[in-house]
């Protein structure tokens, strides 16, 4: 009996009991709230917007997303997001984007925003609900030869309450969870 518990269910509750090491990649990734105040479609990809997303920084940011085959234009205005803000800016088809929006994807390629607890303040950076650890100061740029991001998207998931999660820990702020609800068991990028 303890065998079969160890081979089915002991790996899955080890990976939600366990704790987010100080040394975590997830603590360089800059998740912050953030709210689309401007969306227009990209002149030079039909598969493009470009959004400008208010931060709680001196003027909005402009962060261009591959959303356009997802969602109407008019769905993201006004939107509370997630926003990786320490992202190298890099050109999209000749305009700048600024940082990347967080969407959840389903086995079925079905695509939708995180969204972040309706009283989530702008600018507010996103925790992990169970860290044991305090967090270590994000970089003000991650470098992309070192594939922070990358090395952490593969754990960023949502659970089958559509609940946002990095290694089984939610994603949260102080407001509550940062969610999709319309994407159970799915992925994040």
């Amino acid at each position: 009996m303890l065998r079969a518990l160890r081979n089915t269910q002991a790996p899955n509750l080890l990976k939600h009991f366990s704790t987010i090491a100080r040394d975590d990649p997830i603590h360089r990734v800059n998740l912050r709230v953030g709210k689309v105040v401007n969306v227009e479609k990209h002149p030079g990809g039909e598969h493009l917007f470009i959004e400008q997303v208010d931060l709680a920084e001196e003027s909005p940011r402009t962060i261009v997303s591959g959303l356009a085959p997802y969602m109407a234009m008019d769905s993201l205005l006004n939107k509370k997001v997630v926003v990786v803000s320490n992202m190298k800016p890099s050109r999209f088809r000749g305009v700048l984007s600024q940082g990347m929006l967080l969407a959840a994807t389903s086995k079925d390629n079905q695509v939708a925003l995180l969204e972040p607890a309706a009283d989530s303040e702008l600018g507010e950076r996103i925790q992990i609900a169970d860290a044991t650890e305090p967090e270590q100061d994000a970089p003000p740029i991650l470098k992309p030869k070192q594939r922070v991001f990358e090395s952490v998207a593969e754990f960023l998931k949502t659970d089958e309450n559509g609940k946002a999660i990095y290694k089984g820990h939610p994603l949260k702020t102080n407001a509550g969870y940062v969610s999709c609800p319309t994407i159970p068991n799915g992925q994040i990028s």
